[in-house]
């Protein structure tokens, strides 16, 4: 019979302990009534179950709270919403609008030199010709007239 007396103090101080921890973690809606810290009243609690004097048929609160069937309790953890923060800076101004650039300048090319490179420039001599200026002649950059010739590779020549 001792022995089953020693499980039930053991099972019912379990459960006290079970019941602290959750008053102690918030599972309780509203403060405690007493004056004292939940911390000094679970103390108190967690030393009382711990003596040997409580036995399961005692009227003390220990004793009472073991037996009655703790109801699980649902739980809802609602995600923290963090709030707007106040700023008592003025917003900033619009950044200003970008600068507006000049017009591309024309390629820099006196105006009698044909044909144009594909990237828009004159010829010079001594310069490769496009397959297509094959025999066709025309004005250098610096005004001397040029022919597409044949000449180790179709280059611009002196006419």
């Amino acid at each position: 019979m001792k022995k089953n007396h020693k499980v039930g103090i053991a099972v019912a101080g379990i459960i006290v302990l079970l019941i602290i921890i959750g008053i102690v973690n918030g599972g309780g809606k509203s403060a405690p009534a007493s004056s004292e810290s939940p911390i000094a009243s679970a103390s108190a609690l967690a030393s009382a179950a711990a003596s040997p004097a409580v036995t399961a048929t005692s009227a003390s609160p220990v004793a009472a709270a073991a037996k009655a069937k703790a109801k699980p309790r649902r739980t809802t953890v609602r995600p923290a919403t963090p709030a707007p923060a106040k700023s008592k800076k003025a917003p900033l101004p619009p950044p200003p609008p970008p600068p507006t650039s000049a017009p591309a300048a024309a390629p820099s090319t006196p105006a009698g030199c044909y044909p144009l490179t594909n990237g828009g420039k004159c010829y010079e001599p001594g310069e490769y010709c496009r397959n297509s200026d094959h025999g066709v002649s025309g004005v250098a950059g610096d005004g001397e007239r040029i022919v597409c010739e044949d000449n180790d590779g179709w280059r611009w020549e002196p006419a």
